[in-house]
């Protein structure tokens, strides 16, 4: 019996040491480790997102955090934790965030738009123009509402 347990738990340090591994190597995502689906990382995310809404930002950055962890390569999660660091008046973190999604998906023109407001609140008025221009030049024939309010904030500066 005690030669079993020790037999398992050789094989689970086995087991754990090649996925750190493949993990360290990106081969494999925690994502994919601790198994959970999209479908179930995005309850998360929207229990987060009610969250944030609700005023619990603290909790709200936590869940966001860790969904990171997870799943590093989810701009809507980078997106969320913008707006977070952007309510808790952290504009550094928030513009930080905001340039993580841009990076992991480059076409996703609210990026850029949620990244220029902070740029305009700081008085970063070029950088916000590049941004905005760029949401408008490639939004797509469904972001309408995105273009509007990209135009609308370049008019004010």
């Amino acid at each position: 019996m005690a030669e079993e347990r020790n037999l398992e738990g050789d094989q689970m340090q086995v087991r754990l040491r090649k996925l750190a591994q493949q993990w360290a190597q990106g081969r494999v995502s925690l994502k994919q480790i601790v198994g959970l689906s999209p479908e179930e990382l995005y309850a998360v995310a929207g229990q987060g997102y009610v969250m944030f809404l609700q005023g619990k930002t603290e909790q709200a950055r936590v869940v966001f955090e860790g969904l990171l962890a997870v799943d590093p390569r989810n701009a809507y999660y980078y997106r969320a934790l913008g707006a977070i660091y952007w309510r808790l008046k952290e504009s550094a973190k928030a513009v930080k965030q905001f340039s993580y999604a841009i990076r992991v998906a480059p076409r996703d023109v609210s990026s850029y738009i949620n990244r220029a407001e902070i740029y305009v609140a700081d008085k970063q008025f070029d950088r916000a123009r590049e941004d905005l221009t760029f949401a408008i030049n490639n939004a797509g024939p469904n972001e309408g509402a995105l273009v509007r309010k990209a135009k609308a904030i370049l008019r004010m500066i």
